[in-house]
């Protein structure tokens, strides 16, 4: 994978933060197209399996990305990259309480409750993909943050 991103690092003037972020938000997007076509649209347990099997991993991915970093001696965490990462994680904080908020509203009536008892991946899908949006959400909110402040 080093291959075509050789000496791409060095010239990069974003954050660590910042590119963690905009690559966790592209894998997260990616979960989400393939649990929504894979269990919510297809109906297929597997989808849910595979994301709750992948889901775990982001900590590892950062751990790795963080070590790697660690490596090339660039500084890794401030007190501006903290007040960052804390609003990704209201904002995560905020994204999963509406979702929630929503969904449970939603099953509250006969009409979306049908729609989603269609095959029997639905709801736990739902309830899983409003994990990964919120995910998506934190870690846009976290990318947008470092971009605004470069700027």
């Amino acid at each position: 994978m080093k291959f075509w991103m050789q000496g791409k690092a060095e010239r990069d003037p974003r954050a660590f933060g910042e590119r963690f972020a905009w690559r966790m938000v592209m894998l997260f997007a990616g979960m989400a197209v393939y649990l929504t076509f894979g269990s919510i649209i297809g109906g297929r347990p597997i989808a849910i399996l595979a994301t709750l099997i992948a889901l775990p991993l982001s900590y590892g991915f950062r751990l790795r990305a963080a070590a790697e970093e660690r490596r090339r001696g660039e500084t890794m965490e401030d007190e501006r990259d903290a007040w960052i990462l804390a609003q990704g994680d209201r904002g995560f904080r905020i994204a999963v309480s509406c979702w929630y908020g929503v969904l449970t509203l939603a099953l509250c009536f006969d009409t979306p409750r049908a729609a989603l008892q269609t095959n029997d991946c639905a709801l736990p899908s739902m309830v899983l993909l409003g994990l990964i949006v919120a995910n998506i959400v934190g870690q846009l909110t976290v990318a947008v943050l470092y971009r605004r402040d470069r700027q």
